[in-house]
Parts: structure tokens; C-alpha cells; sequence
């Protein structure tokens, strides 16, 4: 699962993304975010074309079909392995990709019964990143646009911590993610494998992450265990 993620160096994440994308990139403007939250709208990047561009997009996906005020179905997550064979997740996986940029995100270790511990995860050197997302298109009067992440196994580094984890993309990944035309079955399976435990840093942080207000820099400051 993945239920909350950062963006702390917008800047850094614009020269990710001039990297990976080039001349296909259009404007985008990100902002920093400590702790950003289902049903939160946030930029994220799609392909509608041949070029790559922003877009206001709702934390939480809606199916294309569902035309009421008050969606009864609105996931955060899809599992990677099981969304091709999902009636609901299926066409997007197909045509509707999107990359959710971040430099960080959340997880939380259970301790006991009743306790968890929050992780903040990264990649080394804090390095930028790209979550693997499905989209829905905005409804004119009703709804944005909303999005889903996508969940794989958890490498070795993140599995101490949570059963899943989300699908990491940089590179040549990121641009095929959002290449043209469908994606076939093989490269799709291939793209949402866990990314190398390696490139994995984690360390604990403060419950105030818990708490969706608490926007700051102290939600993801290490605590000592």
C-alpha cells in the first residue's frame, strides 16, 4: 500500500523530468509537499499525446462509469499484479498511465497490536522519483480528474516494514510508462517489478505524519527508535 508521499525539492524533480522526457515535456509547475494525502488533488503527469504534461488530479480513482456526486468506490491503490485482469482498473492500465512525482514517500511498520511505527522512504541520495499511476478523466461539473498508484511486492529493503510498496519508476522506465500507444502485457509486468532494495533508504519519523494537517518539513526529520 502506499498512502502518503512527499515532494520536498520541486526543483530537483523539474530537472528529473527534463531529463527523462526531453522536448516532449510541457510546462509543469510542482509545489512542496510534506505529506500529501488521499483526495488531495495534486499535479500529475500524463501523456495525452505525443507530448507529456501536468494536470490537477484527485487522489483517488474514480471509474469512468460512475456519474454520481458521491462515488461508493474511490481507491487509492491498485495491486500492479492483479489490475490488467480488473474489469475497473483494466482500460486505464491500457491507455490512461500517469507518473506521480515524489522524492519520498510513507509507510507504516506495525509494532504491536495496537502500534505502528511511520517510515519515510526514499531512494539514495534523496533522489527524485516517479510513482506508477492510472487515471480517470475529469467530469466537467461533477469531479477532477483522479488517480490511482500502483502497488507491487516489497523488495528486501522495504519488506521489514510493509507487504507492499509502490511501483517506482526513473528513466527510461519513467518515459516508457509514458510512451505511446498501449503497453503491452510483458513490458507492463516488467515495468512494475520492485525496484532494486539497493537504491532504497528508509528511517523512521514522527507520528505527527499520521495527521494530514501536520504540513512540514518535521513530518519526515528521522526520530530515534
Amino acid at each position: 500500500m502506499c498512502g502518503r508521499y512527499r515532494l520536498k525539492d520541486p526543483d530537483r524533480v523539474l530537472e528529473a523530468l527534463r531529463a527523462v522526457f526531453g522536448e516532449r515535456l510541457g510546462a509543469i509547475c510542482l509545489e512542496q509537499r510534506w505529506n500529501v494525502a488521499p483526495s488531495q488533488q495534486v499535479t500529475v503527469l500524463h501523456s495525452p499525446g505525443d507530448h507529456v504534461e501536468g494536470q490537477g488530479m484527485r487522489w483517488g480513482f474514480v471509474p469512468p462509469w460512475d456519474r454520481s456526486e458521491k462515488p461508493r468506490l474511490a481507491p487509492i491503490n491498485a495491486r500492479s499484479e492483479e489490475a490488467l485482469g480488473k474489469p475497473m482498473f483494466r482500460e486505464a492500465v491500457r491507455s490512461r498511465r500517469c507518473l506521480v512525482p515524489a522524492d519520498g514517500f510513507y509507510e507504516w511498520q506495525r509494532t504491536d497490536a495496537t502500534s505502528k511505527t511511520p517510515y519515510c522512504i526514499g531512494l539514495t541520495d534523496e533522489r527524485p522519483f516517479f510513482l506508477a499511476g492510472i487515471h480517470t478523466d475529469a467530469v466537467v461539473g461533477l469531479r477532477p480528474a483522479t488517480f490511482a498508484l500502483l502497488t507491487t511486492r516489497p523488495n528486501a529493503a522495504v519488506a521489514p516494514v510493509h507487504d507492499r510498496m509502490p511501483v517506482i519508476l526513473e528513466g527510461p522506465r519513467a518515459a516508457r510508462w509514458l510512451g505511446p500507444g498501449a503497453l503491452v502485457e510483458a513490458d507492463y509486468r516488467l515495468l512494475c517489478e520492485p525496484i532494486e532494495a539497493d537504491d532504497v533508504l528508509l528511517w523512521p519519523v514522527s507520528p505527527l505524519i499520521n495527521n494530514p494537517r501536520h504540513e512540514s518539513a518535521e513530518v519526515c526529520e528521522p526520530i530515534a527508535r
